[in-house]
């Protein structure tokens, strides 16, 4: 799941039920580029579509469809922000961890400079 997906979820997140014109206008975006990203989280099942009136043309969305956030969805933001925030831990752990070797090196290489 890339950035953009991940900033949709994070919407629905917050508003429960939107409508691609409505997410157009948060986003200020023309509702066919969204159509794409909506169209995978709902097959993926992270987004549903909420009751409406039934479809003119089989089983696509309009631009009034309503569609609503899962389960899945909810957990899945969860999920990647924990990765997220253990990715950084990890990262600023290893430049702690390179920063002290370094040190300690530096100290080794002063004290045996001094010693004769």
């Amino acid at each position: 799941m890339d950035d953009f997906t991940l900033a949709l979820l994070k919407l629905f997140k917050e508003r429960q039920i939107l409508t691609l014109s409505q997410l157009g206008a948060i986003l200020n975006v023309d509702c066919l580029h969204l159509s794409q990203p909506i169209h995978f989280l709902i097959e993926q099942g992270y987004l549903k579509k909420g009751i409406e009136i039934p479809p003119t043309e089989g089983d696509l969305l309009s631009l009034d469809t309503p569609i609503e956030i899962t389960y899945k969805g909810i957990v899945s933001i969860s999920l990647t922000q924990k990765e997220q925030k253990y990715f950084k831990y990890n990262e600023v752990r290893a430049w702690i961890t390179l920063s002290i070797s370094i040190a300690a090196f530096l100290l080794s290489v002063l004290s045996l400079y001094l010693k004769y």
